[in-house]
């Protein structure tokens, strides 16, 4: 029998003994870990910290062994500049949901792009608000039911749903603005690639860095893990295109 190599460890900055506390087959764990991994690679932790939002994402300190503040709800990127601003050596980043950053958060996100902070924000898209019971969000599908949208998102209605990898794009200040998905193992892998990116461009100082990350919710979609990566595949990336919208240090700039 060949000897067996290991190909896969917990990062050294997640915490001992934590345990998942996630909904069975949340991506919400697969996000945690691969930032986890990248505050590692980077060699930031010990000068890291963190403005957790309300929500879903609020565990995250619960998992990674960092100095954290918890948000007001929609207020993480607000929080996240004033520690910045006061220490300015500090890596700062942000953790949130949809619901979190794209509805009572969005005016935060957007002017702190506008000026350009230098932190990070990571916003996990599962089109609905996912601790609260599964309602309507900024960022649910035309048609999708919800449990306070039993007959779909109705456009008449509701509007569309937001973009944001696109919006915080077109804002000057914005350094690094992508969209990826945590479906498969490939896009797992992207995923990855540019929370690093969204890092590189705070640590070089060259703007605010987003990243949106399409995410499955089983327990509110009522679907298997299996099948919410099915919906992220066939629905969710028809109407959120995956891909990097702006990149300053490669010259791509949406809308431009």
């Amino acid at each position: 029998m060949p000897a067996l190599t290991q190909t896969f460890k917990i990062p050294d900055c997640i915490k001992e003994g934590a345990k998942f506390s996630f909904c069975p087959g949340c991506d919400h764990g697969i996000a945690v870990r691969i930032l986890a991994e990248v505050l590692d690679e980077l060699g930031v932790i010990k000068n890291t910290i963190s403005a957790i939002g309300i929500g879903c994402a609020v565990t995250t300190y619960d998992f990674i062994d960092m100095d954290s503040l918890e948000a007001p709800h929609g207020r993480a990127v607000a929080v996240a500049t004033g520690i910045k601003r006061a220490n300015p050596d500090k890596v700062v980043f942000t953790y949130q949901g949809d619901g979190d950053y794209a509805s009572i958060g969005l005016a935060e996100g957007v002017h702190a792009a506008l000026r350009g902070e230098k932190i990070t924000s990571i916003c996990i898209n599962n089109t609905t608000y996912g601790m609260t019971g599964g309602q309507l969000g900024p960022t649910t599908m035309l048609g999708q039911v919800t449990t306070t949208s039993p007959t779909g998102r109705n456009l008449e209605y509701y509007g569309y749903p937001i973009k944001l990898a696109e919006h915080i794009a077109l804002c000057d200040g914005t350094a690094f603005s992508a969209r990826v998905s945590l479906d498969s193992v490939p896009n797992i892998k992207k995923a990855k690639q540019a929370i690093k990116k969204a890092f590189e461009v705070q640590l070089k100082g060259l703007g605010y860095g987003f990243v949106e990350i399409l995410s499955g919710c089983p327990t509110n979609w009522r679907m298997t893990p299996q099948k919410a990566h099915e919906r992220v595949r066939n629905e969710m990336m028809e109407t959120f295109k995956v891909g990097i919208y702006k990149d300053i240090t490669q010259g791509i700039n949406y809308g431009k």
